[in-house]
């Protein structure tokens, strides 16, 4: 656990934009992972990759609870969101990452989690494939489809002068 502890909560909170639940997501994954550690057979790589598909399982299913995606109009939900970016004691940066951010989060859980792991984390695509069991190509057309999403949303947001 304090191995992987900070990689998990970051992994966590970088999805749920909230410490808190993060922290909930992190004790939950390790109660799992004790569970099974004693049958997990592998090398660290991959029992590594083994903790994050269950930290993504977690964290997704935490965000469908939280109901992230609810329904209004967009420009309202954007700004709602980059004043909670904005004002998390865990987020450095201007107004623009926080536009990002807020963008990010409309994105459905799978979508947002690949999007984050290749854009924030750079990791690659082989990796996600061990951590999630979708193929690399599954992956690759999530992380498109994301990042077009994010580009027409900040564009409209740009349109209407709201940046």
């Amino acid at each position: 656990m304090r191995q992987h502890y900070r990689m998990v909560l970051s992994q966590s909170r970088r999805m749920l934009g909230v410490t808190e639940d993060a922290e909930d997501v992190a004790q939950s994954v390790f109660i799992k992972a004790w569970q099974s550690w004693a049958d997990f057979e592998g090398n660290e790589a991959q029992r590594r990759a083994w903790l994050l598909r269950i930290t993504r399982n977690a964290t997704i299913d935490a965000a469908r609870k939280r109901t992230l995606r609810r329904m209004g109009p967009l420009d309202t939900l954007l700004e709602e969101r980059t004043a909670q970016v904005l004002s998390s004691p865990d987020f450095e940066g201007d107004v623009i990452l926080a536009r990002l951010h807020a963008a990010i989060s409309t994105l459905p859980p799978k979508q947002r989690w690949v999007f984050q792991a290749r854009y924030f984390d750079d990791r690659p695509y082989a990796d996600l494939a061990l951590e999630t069991g979708t193929s690399e190509g599954a992956l690759k057309a999530s992380y498109h489809h994301a990042r077009k999403k994010i580009e027409s949303i900040l564009l409209l947001e740009l349109e209407s002068q709201v940046f």
